[in-house]
């Protein structure tokens, strides 16, 4: 009996091989992109994918993931922003994972993250080619990566959606400050778990805690998501 598991194992395990062999990894990544264990800018990356490495695209989970499949075997995700493959086909699951407002806002911070260390904060500057933006611009520009439509300045982006309380914020949402001032003149993207994102003054994209100065110091909210 035990000859016998033996020999259909080992036929199973050909035929796995056999097919992953035969597998058409016919994508082609055209920009680096990290690979993904779950479809969410905050899950583990297992590696950066390279440019000119060649992928199969299992299916397209919503308008910002790819389930995908290496040549090693390892299956996880990646963006599905047209700049990252050339990946045409396929619709979106039917059963995405996470909710359409939940997928952008993940983008959106997914976004804001992904320039810690490179902006140069200056005030009233809007200059993304050099990276020069202010607490508004740098906002207005990763939501817009998304199809979200915001002016540029505080004094816009205060009105914008609609108005949601601190106790009932959730990630995605614009958080408004009046640092060092009487009126509003900051801004930054909540995270979630009392956390947000936003482009500083001290000169750089940072991730804060909102208590002590920025929770003395917090406005508003206002929901675009």
């Amino acid at each position: 009996m035990s000859k016998k598991i033996l020999a259909i194992t080992l036929v199973l395990m050909f035929l796995f091989v056999a097919n992953a062999s035969a597998r058409s990894y016919e994508t082609e990544v055209e920009r680096g992109v990290n690979f993904r264990s779950a479809p969410n800018p905050n899950s583990y990356v297992f590696r950066m994918i390279p440019r000119g490495e060649d992928i199969h695209v299992l299916r397209k989970v919503n308008s910002y993931w790819l389930e995908i499949i290496v040549q090693d075997g390892t299956i996880g995700y990646i963006s599905a922003q047209p700049q990252y493959t050339d990946y045409s086909g396929g619709s979106s699951s039917s059963t995405p994972s996470t909710s359409d407002w939940e997928a952008k806002a993940n983008a959106v911070i997914a976004n804001a993250r992904s320039l810690i260390g490179k902006v140069d904060y200056q005030l009233g500057v809007r200059n993304r080619s050099q990276f020069i933006l202010d607490c508004s611009s740098f906002t207005e520009w990763m939501y817009e990566k998304e199809g979200i439509d915001l002016k540029w300045g505080t004094r816009y982006q205060k009105n914008a959606g609609h108005y949601v309380s601190k106790g009932n914020l959730r990630k995605g949402d614009l958080i408004f400050f009046s640092a060092g001032s009487s009126s509003i003149n900051h801004v930054g993207i909540y995270m979630g778990n009392d956390q947000f994102i936003h482009n500083t003054p001290s000169g750089n994209v940072l991730i804060s805690n909102l208590d002590g100065y920025w929770d003395s110091n917090y406005e508003t909210a206002r929901r675009v998501i």
